[in-house]
């Protein structure tokens, strides 16, 4: 049995899909990405390993730093091009080139050893291809579930998410301790073959309509000037922005400073972070089998809840702020899957590459300015006024996204309660 969706041009048979714990080719394409998350885990503990043997402390930041910059010059050019071609094509483009990037890695790494020019240049590789592969991965899961459904694959993703950076790390440290950088660069290839196999094994189940402007240049102008036309795009964006903005410099410093402050120690401080890990996996696991009607609103008003503990860090006694931390978890692991997926089905076929490519480059240009933002304002006023400061800020953001109407009355399928049919480049009738 086929259902018919239109692809802005014709209509074509589209497969059903079946129900997502029987979906094989989906549950394998987020299992094999999960694969390719702990090869990372593996290669971020061997850079920063490899760089401490070079006796440079600062190496593995330069690293980093190489492979952020690429990514944010490129990302809209990814996005653009995402949007052009084929979304699948480009995820097995990029892991091709990733693989050959760490064959050649590893072939001089055996004839003349580790070097900062050789971890820099893997550095600077990977945000090459990280640029082009990042909005295709974001884009594809629209072809392969229905709208419906994209909140609860959202949640299966950030759980093995979550597995591999748990079992990755430790994974890294023994895989260096017994084999080297070698052996980091070898599983971390191997890592991408993996997804490069089931990449190309998975078909889309929908087509996706294409953007068909004069050059690559015109087609990055109109995606910027399609969120400034579409404010349910807009919107969403910027209340996803500020998760990063308020959540994290609070958990990543202030956490660690009201540790240390309080005599906690670095024990007490893996217990506080633990309880974040421990009670988002809870949260996923519910979000997996939560699907509420208007899953924007619901997000948001469960974000208060983590407004509200942010504000506890820097004053709280540990028990308020262990209770405060597992609530932070829960909270993330409901709310994000939920946020993700109404993303991923609000956003308009042609433009899935692009407006996901802004969405990474506002985090990623945002979270380092929070991060300096609140070390600052810690410095000056305390940590107690820094932390409230930012949960303050963080409600104020959650209160002006549920005032926009279009987020508000979002929906699972990424329609809203304002739009009374569907119209041309709206979502379409899936199963």
């Amino acid at each position: 049995m086929t259902n018919t969706v239109h692809n802005g041009e014709q209509n074509t048979p589209a497969e059903v899909a079946p129900p997502l714990w029987r979906d094989r080719a989906t549950l394998g394409w987020a299992f094999a990405r999960g694969v390719s998350e702990v090869g990372d885990e593996i290669w971020f503990v061997a850079l920063a390993f490899s760089a401490a043997q070079l006796g440079n402390a600062g190496l593995a930041g330069l690293v980093l730093a190489c492979a952020t910059i690429p990514r944010a010059l490129l990302m809209l050019v990814g996005g653009a091009l995402t949007d052009r071609f084929d979304a699948r094509r480009m995820m097995i483009f990029s892991d091709i080139a990733r693989i050959v990037v760490l064959g050649v890695s590893l072939a001089v790494f055996a004839a003349e050893g580790v070097s900062a020019t050789l971890l820099i240049a893997i550095g600077f590789l990977f945000g090459v291809a990280d640029a082009f592969y990042g909005p295709a991965a974001s884009a594809f899961p629209r072809q392969l579930v229905p709208r419906r459904e994209l909140g609860r694959l959202a949640a299966l993703r950030q759980l093995i998410g979550r597995f591999a950076g748990v079992v990755g790390a430790p994974l890294g440290g023994l895989l260096v301790a017994g084999y080297g950088l070698g052996g980091a660069i070898t599983t971390n290839a191997l890592s991408f073959a993996v997804v490069l196999l089931v990449l190309i094994a998975v078909r889309p189940r929908w087509p996706r309509a294409k953007s068909t402007g004069a050059s690559v240049r015109a087609d990055v102008k109109d995606g910027l000037v399609y969120l400034k036309r579409t404010p349910r795009v807009r919107d969403l964006i910027i209340a996803l922005s500020g998760l990063n903005i308020f959540v994290s410099p609070v958990l990543s410093i202030g956490l660690a400073l009201h540790a240390t402050g309080s005599g906690w120690g670095a024990t007490g401080l893996g217990w506080l972070t633990g309880s974040i890990g421990v009670g988002a996996a809870l949260g996923t696991l519910v979000a997996m089998r939560w699907r509420p009607a208007h899953p924007v609103r619901t997000a948001l008003l469960l974000l208060f809840v983590q407004a509200a503990s942010l504000a506890l860090v820097g004053f709280a006694p540990f028990g308020l702020t262990l209770a405060a931390m597992i609530s932070v978890g829960v909270v993330a692991g409901l709310a994000s899957p939920m946020l993700s997926g109404a993303f991923q089905a609000t956003v308009d076929d042609e433009y899935q590459g692009r407006a996901s490519a802004v969405l990474s480059i506002a985090d990623d240009g945002l979270a380092p300015l929070a991060m300096g933002g609140f070390g600052a304002l810690a410095a000056l006023t305390g940590l107690a006024t820094a932390s409230i400061a930012f949960g303050l800020g963080f409600a104020a953001l959650l209160a002006f996204s549920l005032s926009r109407p279009h987020v508000r009355a979002m929906r699972l399928d990424g329609s809203t309660d304002l739009e009374a049919e569907p119209g041309p480049g709206g979502p379409e009738q899936r199963p």
